[in-house]
């Protein structure tokens, strides 16, 4: 992983995942134990994104630059935008 990344400390990277500069895999200050993301595998997260939460991003999804996730991600699933939405691939 590149400098300039924030990981909370209950967040999960799988294997084989690209993380671009400026990323946030943080939480929102909502939830008590779970507090932060699980990203599967095969994952690409854009520049400066912000993925927030007890989500769960699936295997071989991508994540647009800035974009700001609130909600799961399913499998193969592309979201861009601030708030995230699907897009089609």
């Amino acid at each position: 992983m590149a400098c300039g990344i924030v990981i909370g400390q209950t967040a999960t990277v799988g294997d084989d995942c690209t993380i671009y500069h400026g990323v946030t895999l943080g939480g929102t200050g909502k939830d008590q134990k779970k507090r932060h993301p699980d990203i599967g595998d095969r994952v690409m997260i854009g520049c400066g994104a912000k993925i927030l939460g007890p989500i769960k991003v699936g295997n071989d999804a991508k994540i647009g630059a800035n974009c700001v996730v609130l909600k799961d991600v399913k499998e193969k699933q592309v979201v861009v935008g601030v708030p995230g939405k699907t897009v089609e691939s």
